[in-house]
C-alpha cells in the first residue's frame, strides 16, 4: 500500500505473479525490515524491563554469502556481531552436526 501510493502499480512476490525484479526486491525489504525490528527490539526490550541501555542485535550471514556477494545491504549483516560471520556453510553444518551426536542438541 505504501508504494501504491507513489507509484501506478503494486509489486508482487513470484509466487503471486510477479516478475523476478519485483520478488527480490519485496525479499529484500522483508530482510531489511527484519533488522529494523531487531534493532527496536534491542533499544526497547531494557526500557521495558527498567533498565538503562540497549542490547545487541545478532546477525547470521555466513561467510560464504558474503564471499558470492548473496546477501541483501543492510540485513543480517549488518547487525552488531555476527558469530558466524567467518564461518562456511559446510563447517557451521559440521559443527552442527557434532553438537547433535556429542551434546544432544537437535540436529
Amino acid at each position: 500500500q505504501v508504494f501504491s501510493a507513489l507509484a501506478p502499480r503494486e509489486p508482487r512476490f513470484a509466487s503471486q505473479g510477479g516478475s523476478r525484479s519485483e520478488d527480490v526486491a519485496l525479499q529484500n525489504i522483508q530482510a531489511r525490515l527484519r533488522m529494523v525490528y531487531g534493532y527496536l527490539l534491542a533499544q526497547l526490550v531494557p526500557w521495558c524491563r527498567g533498565r538503562e541501555g540497549f542490547l545487541l542485535v545478532l546477525g547470521s550471514a555466513n561467510v560464504d554469502e558474503a564471499l558470492r556477494g548473496y546477501m541483501t545491504k543492510y540485513d543480517c549483516s549488518a547487525a552488531d556481531v555476527n558469530p558466524i560471520g567467518g564461518v562456511s556453510k559446510t563447517d557451521l553444518k559440521r559443527f552442527l552436526h557434532w553438537g547433535a551426536d556429542h551434546l544432544g542438541y537437535p540436529a
